[in-house]
């Protein structure tokens, strides 16, 4: 089952592997993103930040949308994560149960939104999706952080844009 879904540039990375992984004592981290599946050197490289005893998975995006309502997802617990807002805008509507949206960073260079958040306009309004469809979108980039909901801030970032 789904444990979280969470947006970061880096994928596989210190919080992710320790922090992320203990509080929510997910036992499989899935990477889900078209370009990773390409790239084995970027494969071999997030597999050496995976904490022992954590499995680890590489889908593109169709194939981990599948995999997540199939009945095999059903005996892990799994930390999904995606790399661009258009990736997470896919999962989110494409995967039954997707409580919400975390997101940890996007460091691009793009419009400044927050500190490790900077968005291009398609980025912000694949998020707007995500909340338009019922999904709460945060900043947490930390399992112990506050949850700091961006609708607000997507909204005016994209009021900006128009206008």
């Amino acid at each position: 089952m789904i444990k979280a879904l969470h947006l970061d540039d880096r994928l596989i990375h210190g919080q992710v592997a320790i922090s992320w992984t203990r509080f929510l004592d997910a036992n499989v981290l899935l990477v889900i993103n078209d370009e990773i599946m390409k790239n084995e050197m970027r494969k071999k490289a997030l597999k050496m930040a995976v904490p022992p005893g954590v499995k680890y998975g590489f889908r593109g995006v169709e194939e981990g949308i599948a995999f997540l309502n199939g009945p095999e997802s059903q005996k892990y617990r799994i930390m999904a994560l995606v790399s661009t807002p258009v990736d997470a805008a896919k999962v989110c509507k494409g995967v039954n149960g997707i409580e919400r949206l975390t997101v940890g960073g996007v460091r691009k260079k793009a419009d400044y939104i927050t500190d490790n958040l900077n968005l291009t306009k398609e980025d912000v309004e694949a998020l707007l999706s995500v909340v338009e469809a019922g999904i709460p979108v945060g900043m947490l980039p930390t399992p112990r952080d506050k949850f700091v909901n961006l609708e607000k801030l997507l909204r005016k970032a994209s009021e900006n844009r128009e206008g």
